[in-house]
């Protein structure tokens, strides 16, 4: 159990320790005593502090935008990851906005229009270079945090981290002082900015040619309620190797879409902008395959959220669709135990249908709870109760909530009185998630035997559509 909370630990861990680098270096590279005599100095060189940290996470947070495989292994899976981006890019933002107030704070001890003249036009490239990337990086945080943005808008957004990155390096390497604290500081600040603005290049500005995506076309479309259309692909050339419950991005070339979205059409639609852009071309969402890795088609199965999700029912046969991945770690075949309880919300059922389409004779003990708001939504019910009827270590529970109320992990533990030895997949909504976590815990289930993906990410503030 230690050794498995440790390992959750290491990727935030190593990402501390890069943080925190440049504050030793900065402190071996001059006496402190002199760094620390006055106001002035001591406010300064704690906004020093704040930059060198503040910069290191932001180059790190791009860094794990660039949806990275060995930088999704370090954190765990592309959930984690996305968490952990999410966690890293508001830090920081409070560490730069620390050096902002420190800087100035520092120069009122001087005087108040020596603090004030940072702020004025006039003060040099250097300054102007810090205020247009801490005010970019402002406006974007509070864009992405606070303000329901449709998807669209919210790629654009992402997009301009890049370029406020490239501001605040030039203004680290170019503020007076800076560049004399010491040679390997220095050396690893340009390590770290060298690595945000690959990362940066690599997936926004040239991701059409570096990312590695295969190409498939539509071949059927089966639009199986209002707002649930499954949609089946064949590949284009070679097909893409994948583990049951992963998910990949999916952009579709498609003539019905473009008739549905036109470029910098404003939408409101909830009280969410979407800046309809049917034209741009790096579009990518993402979602869940739900075929088998041995299928010579893949699957994916969307629910209509948005304006994009939802003018999918269009897709036509034959539209293009680029796929990147795959990505996550969500699935039963990396679990060593074989007892296993599994429980979907909604949609979420999407990552189980290949599971289940894919469980083979390996000596596993599976029950499935398929939990939904009125039974007709279990699309996918009479072909998972036909796979438990032709297995003996495969069952199908409905829960529909109008009937049965909500799944509870106490109904679980009584129908099932080894729920302590099972590993327990939940993927729904983020409450179910969360809810059936805490029930669990109660009960005295470890939290390293509870296995979530949080379909979506909505509950990562959208952070998982970062640029494609």
């Amino acid at each position: 159990m230690r050794t498995e909370k440790l390992a959750s630990l290491r990727g935030p861990l190593v990402l501390a320790a890069l943080c925190a680098i440049p504050l030793v270096l900065w402190a071996r590279s001059a006496p402190l005593d002199g760094r620390f005599t006055g106001e002035f100095a001591t406010l300064t060189s704690i906004a020093v502090l704040l930059a060198y940290a503040g910069t290191s996470a932001f180059a790190l947070n791009i860094v794990l935008g660039a949806r990275l495989r060995p930088v999704e292994a370090l954190l765990g899976g592309l959930d984690r990851m996305y968490r952990t981006h999410r966690v890293l890019g508001q830090a920081a933002f409070l560490l730069l906005l620390g050096h902002v107030v420190f800087i100035l704070a520092g120069r009122a001890t001087i005087s108040t229009d020596t603090a004030l003249d940072l702020l004025r036009p006039g003060a040099g490239w250097t300054v102007f270079a810090g205020v247009l990337a801490f005010g970019g990086m402002t406006l974007a945080i509070v864009l992405t945090l606070f303000v329901r943005l449709g998807h669209e808008v919210f790629v654009y957004v992402q997009r301009v981290f890049g370029f406020v990155f490239l501001a605040a390096t030039y203004h680290v390497f170019t503020t007076p002082g800076a560049r004399d604290d010491s040679r390997a500081l220095n050396l690893y600040m340009a390590g770290l900015a060298t690595l945000g603005i690959a990362a940066f290049v690599y997936r926004s500005l040239l991701g059409n040619v570096l990312v590695r995506r295969r190409r498939y076309q539509v071949v059927t479309v089966n639009r199986l309620d209002e707002f649930v259309t499954e949609i089946v692909m064949e590949p284009a050339g070679k097909a893409l190797a994948f583990s049951p419950g992963q998910f990949v991005f999916v952009n579709f070339r498609s003539l019905a879409l473009r008739e549905q979205f036109h470029p910098l059409e404003l939408s409101v639609r909830r009280r969410a902008f979407s800046i309809r852009a049917g034209e741009i071309a790096n579009q990518f969402h993402p979602f869940s395959i739900t075929s088998a890795p041995n299928e010579p088609t893949l699957r994916i199965t969307v629910k209509a959220v948005g304006d994009y999700t939802r003018a999918l029912r269009t897709l036509e046969r034959g539209a293009e669709a680029v796929v990147e991945g795959p990505y996550g770690s969500f699935s039963h075949r990396d679990i060593a135990n074989g007892r296993q309880i599994w429980m979907a919300g909604g949609i979420g059922v999407t990552p189980f249908l290949s599971m289940a389409r894919s469980l083979d004779g390996s000596g596993r003990s599976i029950d499935f709870y398929y939990c939904v708001e009125h039974e007709p939504e279990a699309h996918f019910l009479e072909e998972l109760r036909e796979i438990a009827r032709s297995r003996d270590d495969f069952r199908v529970v409905l829960v529909a909530r109008d009937k049965d109320g909500f799944l509870t992990a106490e109904r679980v533990a009584r129908e099932h009185e080894d729920l302590l030895s099972a590993d327990v997949l939940v993927c729904g909504p983020p409450a179910m998630i969360d809810n059936l976590r805490s029930q669990l815990r109660a009960l005295g289930v470890r939290d390293e035997r509870v296995h979530a993906e949080e379909f979506g990410f909505a509950k990562l503030g959208r952070t998982s559509a970062v640029l494609a």
